[in-house]
């Protein structure tokens, strides 16, 4: 059935643990490959790109493609363990390690099994990379109706009710304490007062989005907040502490494999929040950043302490950002003389 085009939820996921497996429990859908363009009219006409110019080049260049499609709705820990196992098989078969093109959400999953098995890659291209973490999903969590709600003319995939039972979008904005500092990045402030001071934040923990009016407790939020919510939300920060814990570098710098950014600072992106008098967050003034809509142009680096050899940086919106082929064969021929010459 369409997907975001008919009426109701129809991309929630349940919201239970299965006790056999510890994962989500599943729907009837399932990641088959990665967009390559928004389409319309059974896909006869194309709206925008997405990745399709970008795996185009890459098959025309002459390189062996080979496509990890994941279901962003699900906890990222579990995407990680199988991106793990496509490129353990990759490398099996090819007998040698993967060179890694990962974007946005999918450079967190990237990250997260990188810092568990660097001998794994041969390298790796952030492009647009949500390694924040970072405050800018918050407000289509919390408010049901907001223009962040839409992508497209599709306005139920980004909403508060849809975000509160897929976890993986959760891990992006749920910070734990000082985290910002402890990566390095150079603004470390995310919410502030109405007096203007810096308000601490631990984002995995449920009392800071109940004080703040976050998601489910916002009042535009069309989310009716029940116990059973509450438990399951619970659990999802749990879960997002413990992955995001495990994103800050384990190992000597030495130990990984050459890594290179693809950013935008072309589109001012949302990253400050501040609080009103009755200590909720006034999304009527947010500070930004330069960055591609989605992601300020820092947080698409790793955390410091990752041996990063090349950046470049062009002016597109987060979806079209590795379709700036030119750039991508640059990094991609540095990443390839990095992993030479050592």
């Amino acid at each position: 059935r369409p997907r975001g085009l008919s009426p109701g939820n129809v991309l929630a996921l349940p919201m239970q643990w299965d006790p056999a497996t510890d994962q989500q429990l599943h729907d009837d859908l399932e990641a088959s490959h990665p967009m390559t363009y928004v389409k319309c009219l059974c896909g006869t006409v194309k709206l925008s790109p997405v990745y399709g110019p970008l795996l185009e080049h890459l098959r025309a260049s002459g390189r062996d493609v080979r496509e990890f499609a994941y279901d962003w709705r699900r906890d990222l820990a579990e995407t990680s363990a199988a991106a793990e196992a496509f490129l353990r098989a990759v490398a099996d078969e090819t007998r040698r390690p993967p060179q890694v093109i990962a974007h946005s959400m999918g450079c967190l999953v990237t990250l997260h099994v990188l810092n568990r098995a660097p001998t794994l890659f041969h390298s790796v291209l952030f492009g647009a990379g949500a390694l924040g973490p970072n405050l800018a999903p918050v407000w289509d969590f919390s408010v049901a109706g907001a223009p962040v709600n839409k992508v497209k003319r599709n306005d139920t995939m980004f909403t508060p009710a849809q975000h509160l039972t897929n976890t993986g979008a959760v891990h992006m904005l749920a910070a734990v304490p000082n985290e910002r500092a402890r990566c390095g990045k150079e603004h470390t402030v995310l919410l502030e007062d109405a007096a203007g001071k810096p308000v601490d934040l631990d984002l995995t923990a449920l009392d800071t989005w109940k004080k703040h009016g976050l998601g489910m407790y916002h009042p535009a939020s069309g989310v009716t907040v029940t116990p059973d919510k509450e438990t399951w939300l619970t659990s999802v920060l749990e879960r997002c502490r413990a992955y995001r814990t495990a994103l800050l570098p384990q190992h000597s710098p030495n130990t990984y494999p050459p890594l290179a950014v693809l950013n935008s600072d072309g589109v001012p992106t949302s990253f400050k929040f501040h609080l009103d008098a009755d200590g909720q967050i006034d999304f009527e003034h947010i500070s930004t950043l330069p960055g591609d809509g989605r992601i300020v142009c820092e947080d698409a680096c790793p955390p410091e302490g990752y041996p990063l050899v090349m950046k470049l940086t062009n002016q597109r919106d987060h979806a079209d950002v590795l379709n700036d082929v030119e750039s991508v064969d640059k990094l991609l021929a540095c990443l390839l003389s990095s992993k030479t010459s050592t």
